[in-house]
């Protein structure tokens, strides 16, 4: 990413503040947003209103529950993290794959198997209830929410809107100095074209 590491990380506190390179003004803020239930170990991002993609992240982890955080910018949702566990990240890796890509301004994360199973519907043409399910909380203004679509081991869909609407959006795994895995990042905000300028860096507050 073309922006240094702390970055990523520093999106997530609350008040503090980056500039663009058009001299706009951000300031986050942070909030909870539940869990991500992962009962494979394996997390895959797409988007929802499309046929579910089902290629996960390269990562396995334990198969659990896992919490989220959202940072905001005004009422634009900007960055989505999965914590597994606490600390501060060190190092960043991108994910594998890098990004995935959106075109209905709305993305989201989810277990592997539920991914599956809902690609699957989606080929059989039975994937409709589950759109307006994911849709509806959207539509209704909200910029997440954590939606139950079938009874696979728990799992969830948290559904968000995509800042800035469609285009593809890279997520990072966090690591501390001793190589353990800490967080997932899916940024929204930090690498659009706003900071992605020469002056990039430097116009960080």
């Amino acid at each position: 990413m073309n922006l240094p590491d702390q970055a990523l990380w520093d999106a997530f506190q609350d008040g503090h503040q980056f500039r663009t390179v058009d001299g706009r003004l951000f300031e986050m803020a942070r909030q909870d947003a539940g869990t991500l239930v992962v009962p494979s170990g394996r997390i895959v991002a797409c988007d929802p209103l499309q046929c579910p993609g089902c290629e996960p992240f390269s990562i396995r982890v334990r198969p659990g529950e896992y919490p989220l955080r959202v940072a905001m910018t005004a009422d634009d949702l900007a960055l989505v993290m999965v914590r597994f566990r606490q600390g501060r990240p060190s190092r960043w890796k991108p994910a594998v794959p890098e990004s995935f890509g959106v075109d209905t301004a709305s993305g989201c994360l989810m277990d592997y198997r539920l991914a599956r199973l809902l690609r699957r519907k989606a080929m059989a043409g039975e994937y409709e209830q589950h759109r307006h399910q994911l849709s509806d909380p959207l539509e209704r203004g909200r910029p997440w929410a954590s939606v139950t679509v079938d009874d696979v081991g728990g799992a969830n869909v948290f559904v968000f809107r995509t800042r800035d609407g469609h285009g593809r959006f890279p997520s990072f795994y966090g690591y501390n100095a001793t190589g353990r895995l800490i967080c997932l990042i899916t940024d929204m905000f930090l690498n659009s074209a706003a900071f992605n300028g020469p002056e990039t860096a430097g116009d960080l507050a």
